[in-house]
């Protein structure tokens, strides 16, 4: 009933119009006050779904002649686009109505809908009723599949770099690895994640320091929330890797690879600046129970692989939608 009323309203006055736009400009400014009621933002929530081909944005000051204005005078509102001017009466100040019913006066000025002009060629006589199809029987009827509406899996694409911390244990100085990530998501809500990345960084025992590249693969299901620009989440799941270990300034050292396992959990953030770009924000915990010896010639064992590390990560995500 509240956008009937709108439209209803402002399409009396574009009715009344001498002129009308032939088509929607390709940008158009709401400007007024920001501590008016409806604020120019308001009204440009509204209207860029009533324009989606036309850029609007919001401004404060005075306007120019291209401008849409709005000007709040207490328990009632001016509007005015294009040489024409409409005043409304609320008084409730209702902001959000009062936006709604000025993002409509300004849509109908800007792209008002075509109304095509009577003919004064008769009527055509109405077409033959089209014979019905021959009824099936009630068994073939049951047979007969129906078809469902296709659906689409939302997906977002995130690249950033990541940090890792294990903290010190035994012979084992505290270790820092550094690397890429990719993610991919399937959102929104509850939604499956995976990613993938390569990090580097290097152990440090009591005289030997081995350089150490990780290949890590993960897999998890989160719960997302949102907001209008915001979006908060969590996940939980398995992670495998793949590490690369080889002593610095050994002569017979030799290279080690291992296939670590265990469990990864995170939480992140992202603010949607634009409607397919976010800024990505994460941090993380990774357990990986099973310890490995890390065997160095001529020195023999010199520790353990760490069973803990603390993460972050910042990037960016896409939407492939």
């Amino acid at each position: 009933m509240k956008w009937r009323r709108a439209i209803v309203l402002a399409a009396s006055v574009v009715s009344s119009a001498p002129a009308a736009l032939a088509a929607p400009p390709p940008s158009v400014r709401m400007v007024g006050e920001e501590t008016a009621c409806p604020t120019p933002a308001q009204v440009v929530t509204v209207l860029r779904r009533l324009l989606p081909r036309t850029k609007v944005t919001a401004e404060s000051g005075p306007a120019a002649p291209a401008d849409a204005a709005i000007k709040d005078e207490g328990s009632q509102y001016r509007v005015s686009i294009a040489g024409q001017e409409r005043e409304f009466v609320d008084n409730a100040r209702q902001c959000a109505e009062r936006a709604r019913h000025a993002a409509v006066f300004v849509a109908l000025v800007l792209d008002p809908p075509m109304i095509p002009e009577p003919s004064d060629a008769p009527p055509a006589p109405p077409a033959p009723p089209a014979a019905a199809p021959p009824s099936l029987p009630p068994a073939e009827r049951a047979a007969t599949p129906s078809r469902a509406p296709p659906t689409f899996t939302a997906l977002d694409l995130s690249l950033g770099a990541i940090l890792q911390v294990a903290p010190s244990a035994g012979e084992r100085r505290t270790t820092v690895a550094s690397g890429v990530m990719a993610w991919v998501r399937a959102k929104r809500g509850f939604h499956l994640a995976l990613g993938a990345g390569v990090l580097r960084g290097a152990f440090e025992f009591d005289g030997v320091v081995a350089d150490a590249w990780w290949v890590p693969i993960h897999l998890a299901a989160g719960m997302g929330f949102e907001s209008d620009r915001w979006e908060l989440g969590a996940e939980l799941g398995p992670s495998v890797g793949i590490l690369s270990v080889l002593a610095r300034d050994l002569p017979q050292a030799q290279n080690q690879i291992r296939l670590e396992w265990g469990v990864r959990a995170a939480g992140f953030s992202r603010l949607w600046f634009s409607k397919n770009i976010a800024l990505h924000l994460s941090g993380e915990a990774l357990v990986r129970p099973s310890r490995y010896a890390l065997l160095i010639d001529p020195e023999g064992q010199v520790g353990l692989t760490p069973v803990l590390w603390l993460g972050g990560s910042a990037g960016l995500s896409f939407k492939l939608e």
